[in-house]
This record gives structure tokens, sequence and C-alpha cells, in this order.
């Protein structure tokens, strides 16, 4: 009879806590690895000279809950040697829960280091190489990536206008 009203009290303990740990538990990762999805990572060049780039990552939840206080960034790289960024949604920690751990966005310009918009593809300047790093993105202090996560390639000898073109897998 002495343990019943410790037992209860751990029922009571447990029901409290459970309510908290269930979300986690059914919000989890279908992803195995952090990665690009190549297939949603893509640019077009329209004959405006105005341009469109898109991105996309997987990320498991052990990454978002072993970093959540860390922001994901997209590097892209230019033919001539330029570079540009893109940033990848809310903080890491916050990937799973907002989005099911699959991340994608896209906009008309990029952004250099220190978060000025650019936009510096043209038909012999196009992206070669994007990459996926996780770091620290701030208004004032810009992007400063950390960790590479995962990168894709585009090797073709030109480009046309209007067309979309995705990234695959480096050689």
């Amino acid at each position: 009879m002495r343990h019943i009203p410790s037992m209860a009290f751990l029922a009571v303990l447990l029901s409290a806590a459970s309510p908290a740990a269930f979300p986690q538990l059914r919000n989890l990762s279908e992803y195995s690895q952090d990665c690009i999805h190549s297939d949603k990572t893509y640019f077009v060049l329209h004959d405006t000279g105005t341009a469109d780039f898109g991105w996309a990552s997987k990320w498991t939840h052990t990454t978002a809950n072993a970093y959540p206080e860390k922001a994901a960034m997209f590097l892209w790289k230019f033919k001539d040697g330029s570079k540009a960024y893109a940033q990848q949604g809310d903080l890491i920690g916050d990937l799973g829960q907002a989005t099911g751990y699959l991340v994608t966005d896209h906009a008309e310009k990029l952004e250099d280091v220190h978060r000025k918009k650019i936009q510096p593809m043209t038909a012999s300047n196009y992206p070669v190489e994007v990459e996926l790093w996780m770091g620290e993105i701030g208004d004032s202090t810009g992007f400063a990536p950390e960790g590479l996560v995962d990168k894709a390639c585009f090797d073709a000898p030109r480009i046309e206008l209007n067309q979309a073109y995705h990234f695959s897998e480096c050689k």
C-alpha cells in the first residue's frame, strides 16, 4: 500500500511529460542523410536578364537536434569564380517541425557574403557548383559558413535562356 502514492505520482509525472515528447517522436525525418535535393535545386536565366534560383535540402532529425541554433545556407559558385549565397529557411533545429525536414525556397537574386542582393548570372557566367553549409547568418555579420554538408555540380559547356538546369553529383 505504501507504493501506491508513489506510483500515482509517477503516473501523473509521466502523463504531464509525455505530451511534449510525443510531437518529437511523431515528427522524425524520413531522410537518412543531410544533403542537397538535386531535383529541386535549379537555376534559370531569362531572356530579360532576370534569373530564378531554387534550392532544396533534406535533413535528418539527428542533425536538427544536434545543431538547433545553426543556420543552413547554400553557396553558389559561378563559372567566373564569383560566389553568392542563399539562406536556407530558419535555424536547423526548426526544420523538422516546420517542413518535415525537406526545405525548399527560391529567389530572383542571391546575396553576397555581406547579405547584399546580387544576381551574378549571365549566359556565360552560370552556376557550376552549389554547396550546402551550416554556420551563422547575421544581418550585420553576413554569411559565415562553418561546416560543409553536401555539394552538387553542373558541368554543361553552355546554357540556354529560359530553361531550368539542375545539379547532379560532382565527379
